[in-house]
């Protein structure tokens, strides 16, 4: 094949026209739907613990138990599934996370609503492969920060739309959590349905196999490579205090709010719809001027800072006013979620299976957080006595981000040296 013939090859490979972000949305939109799901639990908790008379520490338990299936499974799923194509893992995932949300909206018990979520959040992580596969395929490596960004912003709008609207169907169907709980199940097979309309994959022709072969290094092995590089470690303890923080204040602010501040449960929703929401938008201006790994570090290190502030301060003050506006700055630091989320595909020399399966390391330790935060949060309310005082001190948690900076900065100025 003559130079020019494998440059337009390589060009039509790297250039999958603008579909190529159809099909990222159309996936980000079926995976975020998940995350909606599980952020929202603090809005029922109140409903779910006067009829099942849940403790602060059950409620913490039932709050992380979807996060607990992450830290404990994800990287052996993550092996396991990045195998298969993304369009059949998509499709399969969200039709168990539907029958588990019916579960939910069944359980007798407190045993059986926690077996549900946390099934629940195992249909979360054997999805999450398809997102390095089909990143692979479509999108070219200038543009990963801004699939990392794109991503961000559908969190930001899908899930504080979540807070917004469940309290909203909550209240119509007069505070039965079960029957909320059946309408989310209703409404994941519809995203379901959409993802079968819109969903591709396509074959990348520069590399010669097949995304999903294990290739001569199969196996295990690709887990010992993800596990090799430093910088996976780094990202995934920066985001562990940062989740330590925002699932916990997912779980007990509205608790909080309406305990101490007396805001109803929708106003609460809209407070924290407003940290959400933001974090977003922040994601994809971030993601549009880092193009590579320099940067990184000064937006990080800022960005823990003002999140561990600004949720500190969110437990000093009542007022309305004050609290949106918090929650507003507070979901602008969320801005550097695409720069941690995305290292594993700045590593050198690494392979589609093994981005995967980094990505799943980077994001067990993140749901490390996710898991321990909420369940420390209801145990110190347990043994202080004060919800205000257990969401007060885990809000310092995401100071992480500045260790993570300052060791991200120091690997960055190694190679430049």
């Amino acid at each position: 094949m003559t130079n020019d013939g494998f440059k337009s090859i390589k060009e039509n490979d790297l250039e999958a026209g603008p579909y190529r972000w159809v099909v990222f949305s159309a996936f980000i939109v079926s995976n975020t739907a998940g995350f909606l799901i599980a952020n929202t639990i603090g809005i029922l908790l109140p409903s779910i613990s006067e009829e099942i008379s849940l403790s602060p520490g059950e409620q913490g338990i039932l709050s992380s138990a979807p996060f607990w299936a992450n830290l404990t499974l994800m990287i052996v799923i993550s092996w396991w599934t990045s195998r298969y194509p993304p369009k059949i893992l998509v499709s399969i995932t969200i039709v168990m996370g539907a029958i588990f949300l019916f579960m939910q909206g069944w359980a007798p018990t407190f045993l059986a609503l926690f077996v549900g979520r946390l099934l629940f959040g195992a249909t979360m992580i054997a999805r999450e492969p398809a997102r390095s596969l089909l990143i692979k395929q479509w999108i070219p490596q200038r543009e990963t920060n801004m699939a990392g960004g794109i991503s961000n912003l559908f969190f930001g709008v899908i899930v504080s739309s979540g807070f917004l609207l469940t309290p909203k169907i909550l209240e119509y169907f007069d505070g039965d959590w079960r029957l909320t709980m059946y309408s989310f199940a209703v409404f994941f097979l519809l995203i379901g349905l959409m993802w079968q309309i819109l969903g591709k994959e396509r074959k990348n022709v520069l590399a010669g196999r097949s995304d999903f072969d294990d290739g001569v290094d199969g196996g295990f092995s690709l887990v010992t490579k993800a596990f090799s590089y430093k910088e996976v470690w780094i990202a995934g303890m920066g985001f562990t205090g940062a989740m330590m923080a925002f699932f916990s204040f997912n779980s007990f602010f509205p608790t909080m709010a309406l305990e101490y501040y007396n805001i109803s449960l929708s106003s609460s929703g809209f407070i924290v719809a407003m940290y959400v929401l933001p974090g977003g938008a922040a994601g994809v201006v971030v993601a549009y001027y880092l193009k590579g790994v320099r940067g990184r570090a000064p937006i990080l290190a800022v960005d823990g800072i003002v999140i561990s502030v600004t949720y500190c301060a969110m437990t000093f003050t009542d007022s309305y006013v004050w609290l949106v506006g918090l929650a507003i700055l507070n979901g602008i630091g969320w801005g550097f979620f695409p720069i941690l989320y995305m290292v594993p595909f700045h590593l050198k020399n690494v392979r589609p299976r093994e981005i995967a399966i980094a990505v799943a390391v980077v994001m067990s330790l993140a749901h490390l957080g996710s898991a321990v935060g909420p369940m420390i949060t209801g145990y110190m309310q347990e043994y202080f006595e004060s919800l205000q005082l257990s969401v007060r001190i885990i809000a310092f948690c995401p100071i992480t981000l500045v260790i993570a900076a300052f060791l991200l900065g120091q690997g960055v100025r190694k190679k430049s040296g």
